[in-house]
């Protein structure tokens, strides 16, 4: 199936008709599976690129659904490779930490539209310490490609649905591909947890669609979730205030333990995404704990212990391994959001807002090579300018 294939599977919503979202998120196996054909080549190619610059530091960067593959990139490296990752949101490497970069570091700068102005200023801030910059956009033409030594198209999705779906399993299958091959241990097949989304759309599907009414009600939602877990939980927070213009946040499962866990009170709303993994134990006692509190407690697991501590359950497939959680603990979430939209009155396809926040991302004045400059005494000189 081509890109213009993709594009023609959709239809202009109308009031009679699905939402772009709707038609979007069955797409996802076949973005999935054109993804895996499309990134292999330049997996490889780039860590051929690679393989004389000694690199010890890899960095991911980017704003929303691209950082949170970050953080799924961060997992696995780890696992998978054995080697370490940082997750750094774009604004944080490109005017706080982009000193630590050397001519050893990979710095990945993830931007769809290739115009996010703080990843290209990011990936500016990466060439100015000698660091490789991989860019991985929709858009070729863009001010990201030109700052790149590399660039990997991922023009794959074919998405037209403001509530990104498509786009981030496409780049989260591409960390994981990447990871695979550092470790050494690449092949041609697909990670075993894709060939269960085509499955697993319509089941969560109607897992959300029997949820009760007063279980959606509520107006503070935290999502969390630990590792590859709390990865897709900040993609599931995401998408409640993009398409359901819902405030929600997420936090760490640990973290929420010690801090968020104070702000819970009777029917505040709990989304804990956790397969059954090394995770579990401490997502059941958090469970049991919310359980005392009276907060509702929705878990996005195939784990039977926390299905049964938790208010609620989204069940995932019971054969799913935790190295491929992101694949598919995504797809309860987005059909929740889509469900609260409609329950709420929202279009699911216009983010709220929008008018101000893309020229915010797009518009915003940077720091130019000279604000990278360093000083006679070795002091980054960094500016706007």
């Amino acid at each position: 199936m081509s890109d213009t294939d993709v594009q023609r599977t959709y239809t202009a919503p109308s009031p009679a008709a699905p939402s772009l979202l709707e038609q979007e998120i069955p797409l996802q196996p076949e973005v999935l599976r054109r993804a895996g054909l499309s990134f292999a080549g330049p997996v490889r190619e780039l860590l051929a690129a690679l393989a004389d610059r000694g690199v010890d530091d890899w960095v991911v960067t980017g704003c929303g659904d691209s950082f949170f593959t970050g953080l799924c990139a961060e997992v696995w490296f780890a696992r998978l490779a054995g080697r370490r990752l940082r997750a750094v949101q774009a604004m944080q490497l490109s005017r706080e930490t982009y000193e630590s970069l050397t001519d050893r570091s990979v710095v990945v700068a993830v931007s769809h539209s290739g115009t996010t102005a703080r990843v290209v200023e990011a990936a500016r801030a990466a060439r100015s310490r000698g660091a490789f910059v991989v860019a991985v956009t929709a858009n070729p033409a863009s001010e990201l490609n030109g700052l790149a030594d590399f660039a990997i198209d991922n023009s794959v999705s074919g998405e037209r649905s403001n509530t990104r779906t498509a786009s981030f399993q496409a780049v989260a299958l591409l960390m994981r591909m990447l990871a695979e091959e550092v470790g050494g241990h690449r092949n041609d097949e697909l990670p075993a947890g894709v060939a269960l989304v085509p499955a697993a759309l319509e089941t969560s599907r109607r897992a959300v669609q029997l949820l009760p009414e007063d279980v959606l009600s509520g107006e503070h939602w935290i999502f969390t979730g630990s590792g590859l877990g709390y990865a897709v939980a900040e993609y599931g927070m995401a998408k409640f205030y993009e398409a359901a213009t819902l405030p929600a946040h997420s936090v760490e499962l640990e973290q929420f333990i010690h801090c968020e866990i104070f702000t819970v009170r009777e029917g505040t709303t709990v989304v804990i995404v956790c397969p059954d993994g090394r995770a579990t134990s401490r997502a059941v006692e958090l469970a049991q704990g919310l359980g005392r509190l009276g907060a509702i407690t929705i878990a996005v697991t195939n784990d039977a212990d926390l299905a049964a501590a938790s208010t609620h359950s989204l069940d995932l497939p019971a054969e799913l391994g935790e190295e491929d959680l992101p694949f598919l603990g995504v797809l309860p979430l987005q059909w929740l959001a889509l469900r609260l939209a409609l329950a709420r009155g929202e279009d699911p396809d216009v983010v709220a807002n929008k008018w101000v926040n893309r020229p915010l991302i797009d518009d915003s004045s940077q720091w130019g090579p000279d604000a990278y400059a360093v000083s006679s005494d070795g002091v980054p000189t960094g500016s706007d300018r």
